[in-house]
């Protein structure tokens, strides 16, 4: 079901809003676990966090959560029959950060679950997983290329379509490579 435009907007905003709530909440676990593992002061990490958290793709992932679990939650509360504005206004209340709602703890507990998980050490192999095997197929793309293309001297008198070609085929299977090693990372992870 879609909302008018005028509620699209009130949950972006409640959501933008709230989602900070939320994160704050939440970056409270990761945060002990970083004063846990380093000696840092509290001040110098709260400072370099609250500058990630305006941000952050996490920022952005967070009131993007919000937005579909608000949607989904007036979804449901429309098909019990209230208006789109008496289901904002009480999806609005029920999601509103404190922490004595069932909703408002199930949001938090996926948020902090995330922070809990979350290493960096994963996210830089699955960006070098990409580059890897982008390198890799772009070379070889352009090897195949040149070699199809009938060698050296067919791409100094203008083959070097061929080339071009072979590279561009070479980083399209890097990428799906790429992709399906991100896919195995994420598997290998879910508990």
């Amino acid at each position: 079901m879609s909302f008018s435009r005028e509620t699209t907007e009130k949950i972006r905003a409640f959501a933008r809003e709230q989602s900070r709530h939320y994160l704050e909440q939440a970056e409270m676990t990761y945060l002990e676990n970083l004063r846990r593992k380093s000696s840092r002061t509290k001040s110098r990490v709260l400072a370099k966090l609250a500058k990630f958290k305006s941000r952050s793709e996490t920022a952005v992932e967070a009131e993007n959560d919000l937005v579909l679990y608000m949607s989904d939650y007036m979804n449901d509360l429309m098909a019990e029959g209230l208006s789109e504005e008496e289901a904002f206004e009480r999806a609005k209340n029920d999601l509103q950060y404190r922490s004595d709602t069932e909703k408002s703890a199930d949001l938090r507990e996926r948020i902090s679950s995330y922070y809990e998980t979350l290493d960096p050490a994963v996210y830089e192999a699955i960006g070098l997983f990409y580059a890897g095997f982008l390198f890799f197929g772009g070379t070889v793309g352009a090897l195949a290329g040149l070699a199809a293309g009938g060698g050296r001297g067919a791409f100094l008198a203008g083959g070097w379509i061929d080339t071009l070609i072979g590279v561009a085929d070479g980083g399209a299977i890097g990428i799906g490579f790429g992709l399906i090693s991100h896919a195995v990372i994420t598997l290998k992870r879910k508990p």
